[in-house]
């Protein structure tokens, strides 16, 4: 199915993505006023849809937008989706914004614009997770940090630079202390030990599910603030999200990161989220 044929649901009703229109002043359009998510299919279901859902309602609640649906009716549009589609390799891409405005600032509380899309999954070569991938630093701190805003701008700014220079990634860095990347969370290891940046950055679902497995393998596990000294030093570096799962860093900016080879805590971790999807 070509993805100008994929189904979406709009504003209580399904339609195609090429068929699905927004008003001229939605405020996701004119101010950037809008929140989003992104889950894949793991053997045919969305991958932790209800913890998707649940950060969804949390970065809501933070912009006072109001979602039109609790969590059992967007499981029957995901459910819906899925029927339509007729495609097991699909992701979905939730969007929340302030819906049209009289003039083009003031939200109308209730007047939302609720977008699900159906897409095609992201598809990774092979060697990025066994070769590992370079990443860029940025002097740069998201506003809202916990919010899944829907404003990338600049990190699409950013693009032109990252193709030239082979990078899959951008980390932002503020004052020595790094965050979080575009559109990953970022984990370290140490001496046996795995980090990953916990306050002001979004809180990943896959970052969290990482955490679980790695508690669980009895991996020591720390939440914390972590400078780019820290990073650039560390034994082992990856980033992880919903697309991409659990991806190696071996390059920082031309550092070369541990032995710059894929890591031995980064490859069981690697394994242990593949066996948890196997059995998902």
């Amino acid at each position: 199915m070509e993805p100008k044929d994929l189904p979406c649901f709009l504003n209580g009703r399904y339609t195609t993505l090429s068929q699905a229109t927004l008003h001229p002043t939605d405020l996701g359009f004119v101010r950037g006023y809008a929140i989003f998510d992104v889950m894949p299919l793991v053997q045919g279901k969305p991958f932790l849809w209800e913890r998707h859902f649940e950060r969804l309602e949390k970065s809501a609640e933070a912009l006072n937008l109001v979602l039109p649906v609790d969590q059992d009716a967007f499981q029957e549009i995901l459910r819906t989706l899925i029927e339509k589609s007729e495609d097991a390799n699909l992701s979905f891409r939730t969007i929340v914004s302030g819906g049209p405005s009289a003039d083009g600032f003031v939200p109308e509380v209730g007047n939302e614009t609720f977008l699900v899309i159906a897409e095609h999954a992201h598809e990774y070569s092979e060697e990025i997770f066994t070769k590992g991938v370079k990443v860029l630093t940025l002097e740069f701190e998201r506003s809202v940090p916990q919010v899944k805003l829907a404003n990338h701008a600049i990190a699409i700014r950013e693009l032109p630079k990252r193709k030239a220079e082979g990078a899959f990634e951008t980390l932002y860095v503020k004052d020595g202390m790094i965050s979080e990347c575009s559109q990953s969370n970022i984990f370290i290891v140490k001496d046996g030990v795995l980090a990953t940046t916990w306050d002001n950055v979004l809180w990943g679902v896959t970052q969290g599910l990482v955490i679980e497995l790695a508690e669980q393998a009895g991996i020591v596990v720390e939440k914390r603030g972590i400078s780019l000294d820290e990073v650039l030093s560390a034994d082992e570096v990856f980033i992880t999200g919903s697309s991409k799962k659990i991806v190696p860093v071996v390059n920082i900016d031309g550092t070369i990161i541990g032995n710059g080879a894929l890591g031995d805590m980064t490859s069981k971790l690697q394994n242990l989220f593949e066996e948890y999807c196997e059995k998902y």
